[in-house]
């Protein structure tokens, strides 16, 4: 679940999935006020869409053919990253039993046919405002108030779910642990205003890093930060981990301190299988001991294992 900026609905990016493109299309334009709307016409095309930009809400036609609406939105509701996205059914069904599919099935909503433009409009901006407000809390408890990573909270949170789903899939984990060197020294040198930049500076590097949906950057605290790496090996790991040594070195913040006259980072490095042999704790400790010897055989570099 990455930390969202502050939108509005008529920036809700709105997914509506129907095999019917002259119906997703006047569904599509009812919206357009009240959001910004894409569509797909199948439940495998919106998968895929959800992949590569997670929607705000998702409006679905419950009767398509081969993977149906109510199956669309059990597969969307099974999965991390999708699992809090509100949908909304679209059914030509009113009896109880359709009804009860719906909710079943783990929808949010559901409009009825023949689509009355002030309902759905309503429904969907009603929807959308739930969550923008659930996204600002989200926000507020997760994020780290200098920096905007997650923070402790959110790691303590996510790392059991995470961790189901690796085990489930049979994934590695990747866990890269920094520590900025020489901070107390720079603190004591440039004053405080310039380490909370220092710091800002380091996590904009690291925010970069996070390309797949389920990557996160974490403020652990004071100078250390984690990163989450899932289906990473300890060679992917290990690369990611000099690659932002060597950002970081190139930024070139000056330190007069340091035996490298800039501002460094060293950093123990991890890769774990078998998710349920392994608390947060037992892996954090693993990298944090890898740190430690990075610390102890000069700084600016990555330790391994």
């Amino acid at each position: 679940m990455p930390i969202q900026s502050t939108k509005n609905t008529e920036s809700s990016l709105v997914l509506i999935v129907d095999d019917d493109h002259i119906s997703a299309t006047l569904i599509s334009s009812i919206l357009n006020k009240v959001c910004r709307c894409f569509t797909a016409l199948s439940a495998a095309d919106a998968i895929k869409f959800c992949e590569n930009q997670l929607p705000d809400l998702l409006v679905v036609d419950v009767n398509m053919p081969g993977t149906n609406g109510l199956e669309l939105c059990r597969q969307l509701k099974a999965r991390q990253d999708t699992a809090n996205i509100p949908l909304i059914f679209i059914t030509a069904e009113l009896g109880e039993d359709a009804q009860v599919s719906c909710w079943q099935a783990g929808g949010n909503d559901f409009v009825t046919k023949p689509i009355v433009a002030q309902t759905i409009v309503h429904r969907v901006r009603n929807h959308l405002l739930s969550k923008l407000r659930l996204d600002a809390v989200i926000k507020l408890s997760f994020e780290d108030s200098l920096t905007g990573l997650y923070n402790r909270n959110y790691l303590n949170e996510e790392y059991p779910r995470l961790s189901r789903q690796l085990m489930r899939d049979h994934q590695r984990l990747g866990l890269i642990i920094f520590d900025v060197d020489y901070f107390k020294q720079y603190n004591d040198t440039y004053g405080h205003l310039k380490g909370d930049m220092c710091l800002e500076n380091v996590a904009t590097v690291l925010k970069g890093y996070t390309r797949r949906a389920r990557d996160a950057a974490i403020r652990y605290g004071g100078e250390e930060f984690i990163l989450l790496l899932p289906n990473t090996g300890l060679s992917g790991t290990r690369d990611i981990a000099n690659q932002i040594l060597t950002d970081i070195y190139n930024l070139n913040m000056a330190h007069k301190h340091s035996p490298f006259d800039r501002v460094t980072l060293s950093a123990g490095a991890v890769s774990v299988q078998n998710m349920d042999r392994y608390t947060l704790n037992d892996v954090i400790e693993q990298a944090d001991i890898n740190l430690y010897d990075a610390k102890l055989k000069g700084k600016n570099k990555v330790i391994s294992g």
